[in-house]
């Protein structure tokens, strides 16, 4: 089981990528990216089920003190806040999901100065059991990998060594997404 501190820092980093990785879905028209925030969202509900168990167990040994007790009851409304992020990302992403597209008018609001790149690591891949360390050549920011339902996030990212089916999670500029591609095909 996670501690609070745990999973409060990994609830953060995940609302962080299903943000991004929801509006790149809906600004690029992109189906894949919107399948991906929702695998995310579902980690998100996963760690705010932890943040209610941590709480528990954290209320079981407290002095029962008012303050004691109001402080605890913020860490579990930190929890509900981003599940409803990410129920917010759900409601954009599934534009995308029923083939509606975004209107030309987000586009021109946000841009298009970010590009998101989802990359799925096939079985002939040259990158397999080389590290990130090792291909990143360029720049661009590795938000995450998802090795099945498991994910590597923060430092660890660039020294674990590459799998089969690993998906990898790229935010650049658009200038830089055809580089990439061609870095991880």
């Amino acid at each position: 089981m996670k501690t609070i501190k745990e999973a409060l820092y990994e609830l953060k980093t995940f609302s962080e990528f299903v943000v991004t990785l929801g509006y790149a879905a809906i600004l690029q028209n992109d189906v894949d990216l919107a399948i991906e925030a929702q695998y995310v969202k579902d980690k998100i509900r996963s760690l705010s089920y932890d943040i209610r168990i941590a709480t528990i167990y954290a209320v079981r040994s407290a002095r029962s003190s008012k303050e004691e007790i109001t402080q605890l009851a913020s860490l579990l409304q930190v929890g509900v806040a981003a599940k409803e992020i990410s129920d917010g990302i759900d409601d954009l992403v599934e534009i995308v999901i029923r083939g509606g597209g975004a209107h030309p008018v987000l586009r021109t609001i946000y841009g298009n100065s970010e590009t998101v790149i989802k990359i799925q690591l096939g079985k002939n891949n040259n990158l397999i059991g080389k590290t990130l360390q090792e291909a990143k050549k360029g720049k661009f920011e590795i938000l995450f990998i998802r090795r099945g339902k498991d994910y590597i996030i923060n430092d660890a990212i660039y020294n674990v060594t590459l799998k089969e089916n690993d998906v990898i999670i790229i935010k650049s500029g658009e200038e830089e997404s055809e580089k990439i591609k061609e870095i991880f095909k």
